[in-house]
């Protein structure tokens, strides 16, 4: 059994507008959603034992402020490819983790369509298409190796975004 923790990063800051894409960081409402978050996957007891992140600020600011809310020290592999990819790409990535519980953060549209794509059946909830900040997904698996998955191969155990947890 594998499990997945899939999360697009927190709300983002628009106010440096020096700052590229890449660089923006996460505003005071995205670091309040990784506690909710963070706590909400310790409820669901989806504790993480490998992590798979987007290089980008927001989305390594994501996994530390759930982490810290976690006190988890799961090691991190940061890519790069991550950053805006597709879900084949998502995939790709994911195939190759070696935890048994991992959390991946990346970027829409990328992760909204993975999540979409990577469930037998999508949870029927009103935001989980549009996939906004902070939403995550736990999603598990039938097999023994990540490299097994495929799209439509995983069964949805929980679906919520930070502003249902206030």
């Amino acid at each position: 059994m594998k499990r997945l923790i899939l999360t697009r990063h927190q709300k983002s800051s628009w106010d440096n507008v020096h700052d590229t894409d890449h660089q923006r960081t996460l505003n005071d409402r995205g670091r309040q959603g990784c506690v909710l978050i963070g706590n909400w996957l310790l409820e669901q007891n989806f504790i993480p034992d490998q992590v798979l992140s987007s290089t980008a600020v927001r989305c390594v600011e994501t996994w530390a402020g759930i982490a810290e809310t976690m006190d988890s020290n799961a090691p991190v592999v940061y890519e790069s490819g991550l950053y805006h990819s597709s879900p084949d790409l998502i995939l790709t990535h994911l195939q190759k983790a070696t935890g048994d519980t991992v959390l991946l953060t990346a970027h829409n549209p990328g992760i909204g369509e993975f999540a979409g794509r990577i469930c037998a059946k999508q949870p029927d909830h009103d935001r989980f298409f549009g996939y906004p900040s902070g939403a995550t997904t736990l999603v598990e698996f039938d097999v023994d190796d990540w490299a097994d998955i495929t799209f439509g191969s995983g069964e949805c155990r929980g679906f919520t975004i930070p502003s249902a947890l206030q």
